[in-house]
Formats: C-alpha cells, sequence, structure tokens
C-alpha cells in the first residue's frame, strides 16, 4: 500500500518536499521564509533597511521624542480617568507609534512614518483648537428628569451654564477642562517634533523620478501652458498664398 506525504490544508503551515541529496529521498519540513514578516506593511529603503537616521535626530532629537511619549502618555492616562476612553486608546496608539520609532537607537525611524504621525497630530491639533475655542467661555450641562404617570409623560430638560473650571463641580468635569486645554500643546508639540526631525534627513519623500520629470519639464506643475505631449516642438510653417487669375502662363497641347 502507497503511503502519500501529508499537505497541509489550504496551503497554510510547513509544507513537505522530498530532498534529492539524500538518500531514499526521505521527506523534509520546508523552513518558513527567514525575515520580518512586517517589513511589507512598513515602508524602507531599497537595500531592506528602514534607512540612515541623521546624527542630530539620534542626538538631540531623541530628548524631545521623550518628551513627547510622556506627554501622549499623561493625555491618554487623563482622557481615560476623565470618561472618554475613546480618545484616551487614540493617544495610547500615537506613543506607541513615537515609542517604536526611536526604539534601538531610532533605527525605525522612516520619513513615512514622520509624515503620517506629523499629519495626524497637525489635524487633531486644529480640530482640538476649534473645540477649545466653543466652550472656552464656559461649558453646558444637560440635567433630564421625567415626570407624570404612564398616560401623561413630561420630560423637563435642564441646561446650565458652568465656568470652564468650576470648583462647584465634580473633579470629573474640571479634570475633562483640562484635557481640552492640554490637547493642543500636546499635538502642537508632536508636530513640531515629526517637523524638526523629517527636515532632518538629507532626502526628500516628493522627489520627482524619471517618468514625472517629462510631465513637470512641460508646464503641468508650474501654471505655464502644456507643449503638446511626445510631439517634439518644430516651427510652424505658412502656407503660400495664391491669388486667382495671377501667375505665368502655360500653353495647352491639343
Amino acid at each position: 500500500q502507497a503511503v502519500f506525504p501529508r499537505q497541509p490544508l489550504l496551503g497554510f503551515g510547513p509544507s513537505r518536499e522530498k530532498n534529492p541529496t539524500r538518500s531514499g529521498s526521505a521527506d523534509r519540513p520546508r523552513p518558513w521564509p527567514r525575515g520580518r514578516p512586517w517589513a511589507m506593511l512598513i515602508p524602507m529603503s531599497p537595500d531592506g533597511s528602514p534607512g540612515l537616521v541623521p546624527d542630530v535626530v539620534k542626538t538631540f532629537h531623541i530628548y524631545g521624542w521623550y518628551m513627547v511619549i510622556f506627554l501622549l502618555s499623561i493625555q491618554s492616562l487623563g482622557e481615560i480617568l476623565s470618561g472618554d476612553a475613546f480618545a484616551g486608546i487614540i493617544f495610547a496608539i500615537m506613543a506607541g507609534i513615537v515609542i517604536y520609532m526611536i526604539h534601538d537607537g531610532c533605527k525605525n525611524m522612516t520619513m513615512y512614518c514622520l509624515f503620517m504621525l506629523g499629519i495626524m497630530s497637525g489635524f487633531q491639533c486644529f480640530f482640538d483648537i476649534l473645540g477649545l475655542l466653543s466652550v472656552l467661555g464656559g461649558r453646558e450641562t444637560t440635567s433630564s428628569t421625567v415626570e407624570g404617570t404612564d398616560q401623561d409623560v413630561t420630560v423637563i430638560t435642564k441646561i446650565t451654564m458652568h465656568p470652564f473650571f468650576d470648583k462647584k463641580m465634580d473633579d470629573q468635569y474640571n479634570l475633562q477642562s483640562l484635557m481640552m486645554l492640554l490637547s493642543p500643546g500636546v499635538m502642537s508639540v508632536s508636530c513640531t517634533m515629526c517637523y524638526l526631525s523629517y527636515n532632518a534627513f538629507s532626502d526628500s519623500l516628493f522627489e520627482l523620478d524619471d517618468e514625472a520629470d517629462p510631465i513637470y519639464s512641460r508646464g503641468f506643475a508650474t501654471g505655464q501652458p502644456p507643449s503638446s505631449y511626445g510631439v517634439t516642438s518644430s516651427p510652424r510653417r505658412t502656407p503660400p498664398v495664391t491669388r486667382a487669375f495671377e501667375g505665368a502662363g502655360h500653353r495647352l497641347s491639343g
């Protein structure tokens, strides 16, 4: 009775193949591919490494990134304690991204990560400032009470205006006001560090490649009227002007 080697279902798991170099064609497991599987998800340089980080980032900017981690951690903890767990998770994720970038001498810091983190911090700072300006003059609290019987129900909603910081309110109210005041500052510090570290790189994230050079050279990005794409420019020839009943005479044979 022939014995067939076991094959993995649906192609998952290490498959088995025969080794022709060994006697008896013994089966051996195929090793998993070496390397980091998450390398396909994180942009890297063409040689496979995350890229060279400038020395100024490792020497001076690293202290600023430590401060960003500290501020993001405080902001995340404060948001959770104030009752906004979703915002606390977002700030914790941003702190984790910064920790990942500066780990082991900032070897994972790339221009792509700095650009995306800077865009995220900038937009968050903008919307936090808008929200802060809308409640800086006072915050509203609502309370509802239900009165009446099953057939006649009356809902009374009471809206009360409180100062931005109110000693008469509980600690959670004042902590929410404090987090709304600190969030734009934390986001501005994070955006500033992304800007400084991004400009420390000698390369550019938006370099023109060989395919984009003809487009830019023809004026599409400079506001100039583009020329005919793919056609070499040549001086325009004017057709000769022919007038009626003029010219040399010709004799017709016949």
